[in-house]
C-alpha cells in the first residue's frame, strides 16, 4: 500500500513541471513547508486544479514517493476570492506568500506560521480598502516568528528605556537606539518617529483582526513600511 499522509495547507504557490503536471508549494500546519507534485493538474478535466490554486487553504493528502512526495487527493476549504477578485489585496497576499516561501526551511513544521498566514489572508479577505499597512505588519510578525524580531523597547547602546523623540532603528543591531547613543551619520541606522515605534509595538502583539482597524495616515504607512523592508532586506 501506498505510504499516505493528511495536511492541512496554504498553497504558496504552484508552477508547471512537465507537460500535465505542476509542482506546488504549500506551507502546512503539520509539516512547514512541502513541494509536492500534481499529476495532471494541468490536464482540463483535472479534479486537483482548483483546489490547489495559490492563496487556497486546502487539506491535502499527499502520496509518499522515492524522489518526490505527491498529491493524491486535495479539497479546498477557503478559496479567498475576494483576495483574487482585488488587485491591491492580490498583491498584498502575493507578498506575504512569496515571503513565506523565501523565508522558511522546507519539512520544519512552525504552527506559529502556518496560523499567521492564515490569520492574515482571512483579515485581508475581510478587510478594508485602505489596509494598505497590513502587508508591513504580515512581515514583521513573520520575522518575529523566524527569530528575527526588532527590539523596540530598551536602547540597544544603554539598555535604557526607550522615551518619545530623535529613536533611531539600527538595522545592524537589530533594534532602536536612543536619542543620545544615536549616530546620525551611521547608514545603517534609520531615523523613526514616536507613532511609528507605537504602532510597531502593538502590531508585534496584536492581532490582525484588531490591526486591520487602525487607519494609519499614508504618510506614517509609508515610513512604517520602509523602515520594515529595510530591516528585512538586511537580515535577509
Amino acid at each position: 500500500m501506498e505510504d499516505t499522509y493528511n495536511v492541512k495547507a496554504i498553497i504558496l504557490s504552484r508552477q508547471p513541471r512537465g507537460e500535465c503536471d505542476g509542482r506546488a508549494v504549500v506551507y502546512s500546519r503539520e509539516a512547514g513547508k512541502l513541494e509536492l507534485v500534481a499529476r495532471g493538474v494541468k490536464k482540463i478535466k483535472s479534479k486537483l486544479a482548483g483546489h490547489l490554486e495559490p492563496f487556497n487553504l486546502a487539506d491535502i493528502m499527499a502520496v509518499r514517493g522515492q524522489k518526490y512526495d505527491y498529491v493524491g487527493a486535495a479539497v479546498s476549504q477557503e478559496c479567498f476570492s475576494d483576495i483574487k477578485s482585488d488587485l491591491t489585496k492580490l498583491a498584498a497576499a502575493g507578498r506575504a506568500v512569496k515571503l513565506a516561501q523565501e523565508l522558511t526551511k522546507p519539512g520544519v513544521p512552525q504552527v506559529e506560521i502556518f496560523e499567521l498566514l492564515k490569520d492574515y489572508l482571512e483579515t485581508l479577505e475581510a478587510a478594508r480598502k485602505d489596509s494598505e499597512i497590513l502587508p508591513a505588519f504580515f512581515t514583521l510578525k513573520l520575522l518575529s516568528a523566524l527569530g528575527h524580531a526588532p527590539e523596540l523597547s530598551r536602547c540597544l547602546s544603554c539598555a535604557a528605556k526607550i522615551q518619545p523623540g530623535k529613536n533611531r532603528l539600527d538595522l545592524a543591531r537589530g533594534g532602536l537606539i536612543c536619542a543620545k547613543c544615536a549616530k546620525p551619520g551611521d547608514g545603517n541606522q534609520l531615523a523613526i518617529s514616536d507613532d511609528s515605534i507605537k504602532l510597531l509595538r502593538l502590531a508585534l502583539k496584536g492581532d490582525f483582526r484588531e490591526l486591520a482597524k487602525i487607519k494609519v495616515e499614508k504618510k506614517l504607512a509609508a515610513e512604517i513600511g520602509e523602515a520594515v523592508e529595510k530591516f528585512l532586506r538586511y537580515n535577509f
